[in-house]
């Protein structure tokens, strides 16, 4: 028998089926990443790197006001009440797309919940049941009566910002043992704003001896702005993660974790109430008053302290330091000094206690408010105002743009795209000018749908009057009190950041030096 060729024994692998085997797994491969990205992961990346140009994009490219998004398996359906119709004048009111937007936010509880819908994206978890669905309605009193009694000028609010400042300036001045003349280094801007801002608003409204609580050792501001942060970063991770993922190791941690202050809150306000009626914030006498009554328990007063301070720091806060950062990299010189100018006025007026109420929407408006609402407009939420549906409904019935909701389907509001949108705030929309039109001339003045920072309809935030008092003031004591430095050059402070579920802050720490005037 002849010996076998090599050829007939040579393996080659283009002769067989098995080297098809690794080929097949590749594409395969491809194809369930492509699965993963398209229908499970969906737009979570991309919304997550930059959620006001994603946002801003999807707009254009949909070339709708309405268009879907998916962030990991939550669909949800993003209003804008804009359009990229030219023969649409989208800055009227009469616009179709903003009509929209109108009826959507105008619906009623039943139909449009916001209250699911919030706790669907895990404030169930990281503020509790009663601040989903009662919290609301509480917060909207009592903040309603604090201003109703303060009016438009508080000078109480001004002097706990003023001494909460020095309380926490001179606590860093001590850790760092500098004179009381020399500047100090600050880690962040925002921080310290947030700190003292939060400090500011327990004086004023829990009251002084909430805070001097003899019997509780853990320091109440920290822990609470721990808080704070752990909620923010959970809701930030929870919008882009499957529930199955984000409530077990992301939502639940953070509600074990509010439980627990929660229990030393309670603690602190039971010793509050012994204490003077003078030192009683106007907050824990409504508690009291209700706890009284048998309307409501400790248990549940301690939740509400939570979200009302959830609610009432910390985008103000941000948004204080905002202005003062804009200002100082982007402000002209005349406007910096007629704001220096107005902070000057505002920081004498704390000698008065009180000044009458005034409607600011028919005076003229000042620098520094100015200041105010156009950092506002270019750091308002990516997106805000969640609806569940609850029973189907047409928006616009009966025109040409109607628009069928369903039921468990999400709707969410887009702050920042109006913001930005050049066909209602010009060519110049991305920039700082805030001596536009829209601030500066009475009749121009935009409404909640053009300048929607805070948001629009039945869920219009009732603290706007408060936020922009916070604003105002902070920035009159920051500018007046004390000299601010920042420790980098202007081109390399960290630009605006849209990645938290807060106004936008930075991508960044952002050190300062102050010292005291």
């Amino acid at each position: 028998m002849a010996a076998p060729t090599t050829s007939m024994i040579r393996w080659s692998p283009w002769e067989t089926s098995l080297p098809q085997l690794p080929i097949a797994a590749f594409f395969f491969i491809i194809i369930l990443l492509f699965v993963l990205k398209k229908f499970i992961v969906g737009d979570a990346l991309d919304y997550q790197k930059n959620p006001a140009k994603f946002l801003l994009l999807k707009s254009c490219s949909s070339g709708s006001s309405i268009f879907d998004i998916n962030l990991a398996g939550r669909n949800m359906t993003v209003m804008t009440g804009t359009c990229h119709d030219d023969t649409c004048a989208s800055s009227k009111s009469s616009c179709p797309h903003r009509e929209l937007l109108k009826q959507a936010m105008t619906l009623p509880e039943r139909i449009l919940s916001a209250r699911d819908a919030v706790a669907d994206v895990g404030f169930l978890y990281t503020l509790g049941a009663n601040n989903v669905y009662r919290g609301t309605d509480f917060h909207k009193r009592c903040i309603k009566d604090y201003m109703n009694e303060n009016g438009d000028f508080n000078g109480g609010l001004l002097n706990a910002l003023r001494e909460s400042y020095r309380v926490v300036i001179e606590a860093e001045r001590f850790k760092q043992q500098q004179a009381g003349d020399n500047s100090i280094s600050v880690d962040d801007l925002l921080n310290l704003v947030r700190l003292a801002t939060l400090r500011a608003i327990v004086v004023e409204l829990l009251g002084g001896s909430f805070l001097r609580c003899s019997i509780c050792t853990n320091n109440f501001l920290d822990e609470f702005m721990i808080l704070q942060d752990s909620i923010e970063a959970a809701t930030a991770a929870a919008a882009v993660l499957p529930a199955w993922i984000s409530v077990p190791l992301i939502l639940k941690p953070v509600e074990r974790r509010r439980k627990k202050l929660q229990k030393d809150i309670q603690e602190r306000i039971r010793w509050a109430w012994q204490q003077d009626y003078g030192e009683i914030g106007p907050w824990l006498l409504k508690f009291r008053q209700q706890c009284d009554d048998g309307s409501l328990t400790l248990e549940v007063a301690s939740e509400f302290v939570v979200g009302l301070l959830f609610a009432a720091a910390k985008n103000p806060a941000i948004a204080s330091a905002q202005t003062l950062l804009f200002l100082i990299l982007r402000g002209t010189d005349e406007h910096k000094s007629k704001v220096q100018t107005e902070a000057e006025q505002l920081a004498i007026s704390s000698h008065s206690s009180s000044q009458p109420k005034r409607d600011t929407s028919t005076i003229p408006m000042s620098a520094l408010r100015q200041s105010c609402y156009e950092t506002l407009r270019l750091t308002s939420h990516s997106i805000g105002a969640l609806r569940k549906v609850k029973e189907e409904v047409v928006l616009g019935s009966g025109t040409s743009h109607a628009y069928k909701l369903c039921p468990r389907q999400v709707v969410a509001v887009s702050h920042i795209v109006p913001s930005l949108d050049q066909r209602l705030w010009g060519e110049d929309a991305d920039k700082y000018i805030p001596s536009r039109e829209e601030w500066t001339v009475e009749r121009a003045r935009p409404d909640e749908y053009k300048f929607s920072t805070f948001s629009q309809g039945h869920h219009r935030c009732p603290g706007q009057s408060l936020a922009l008092q916070i604003m105002e003031l902070t920035i009159s004591i920051l500018l007046v009190d004390y000299e601010v430095t920042l420790q980098q050059k202007k081109e390399m402070v960290p630009g605006v950041c849209f990645e938290r579920a807060t106004i936008a802050q930075r991508k960044g720490n952002v050190p300062i030096y102050i010292r005291s005037r």
